[in-house]
């Protein structure tokens, strides 16, 4: 593991990105966050370098502010995050994707909207390139019930994503989520079994458990291309799969993780 530069442990934000096989798109991702945020906030970007194929000396050298952690090896999206947070020197984490842009000026808002003792996680608006609210970026409980009702399109998920103000949620997705660190690091962080996939759904439900709120915030509004580190289609479904089924098997139980692959077969 190279560590380039040294985290700032006076900062308010710290800002983790995982690399695999997204060069190409760091660059837009990075410049928006310098415009953005840290023109607007005291906060440092950590980018954790899960691509050995991937060399980001030229990434250091247009912006040098950045911190890069190179792995050797692809050690999962959770375990990714989990290291740059044990070098990242923010009171809350925003694990950003990299194929992310940020579009809203108003960090201030969210950082203040994080004082609150029981909030302990913020999830952005997504928005596609079409200016649509992107699916799957909130949700309600996930579990067979709901999975039923998501695949008649009865689910709740529609109201929430459309919605014009914040609200507390079930769960947000990882691709433009505030954390607060002391409780990630209480929680042990992400969940390292989870290679890919359900990491932030997991977060998201152990917190609830300890009593902490989640809340959508779809007033800070992240761009978010969404697949565009996946090669294979194949591997995308599998680790997808994979992390469902163990997802299920920790949270609902033995019943409905059979159910699920029933399901599976009902709907795919």
């Amino acid at each position: 593991m190279i560590l380039i530069n040294t985290p700032n442990n006076m900062v308010k934000l710290s800002i983790i990105i995982v690399n695999f096989r997204s060069a190409h798109l760091l660059p837009e991702c990075l410049f928006s966050i310098r415009e953005k945020i840290l023109n607007r906030a005291d906060s440092e970007i950590i980018i954790v370098n899960n691509d050995a194929c991937e060399n980001l000396e030229n990434i250091k050298e247009k912006f040098p502010e950045v911190i890069i952690i190179d792995n050797e090896k692809n050690v999962g999206y959770g375990q990714a995050c989990n290291i740059g947070a044990k070098v990242a020197g923010g009171e809350i984490l925003l694990f950003l994707n990299p194929d992310t842009k940020i579009l809203s000026d108003n960090i201030s808002e969210v950082l203040n909207l994080s004082n609150s003792k029981s909030v302990a996680i913020i999830g952005s608006g997504l928005v596609t390139e079409d200016g649509e609210s992107q699916k799957w970026c909130a949700g309600e409980d996930i579990n067979i019930w709901n999975l039923v009702k998501n695949n008649l399109g009865l689910a709740g998920d529609n109201k929430i994503i459309n919605s014009k103000k914040p609200l507390e949620v079930a769960w947000v997705t990882g691709a433009a989520m505030f954390v607060k660190k002391d409780i990630f690091e209480a929680l042990s962080g992400f969940d390292g079994k989870f290679f890919m996939y359900f990491e932030d759904v997991d977060l998201c439900k152990r917190i609830k458990i300890a009593g902490y709120k989640i809340v959508y915030n779809p007033l800070f509004q992240v761009f978010h291309r969404g697949g565009e580190s996946h090669l294979e289609k194949k591997e995308q479904k599998e680790n997808y799969y994979t992390s469902q089924e163990y997802y299920f098997k920790k949270h609902c139980g033995a019943i409905q993780a059979a159910l699920l692959k029933i399901l599976r077969k009902i709907f795919i």
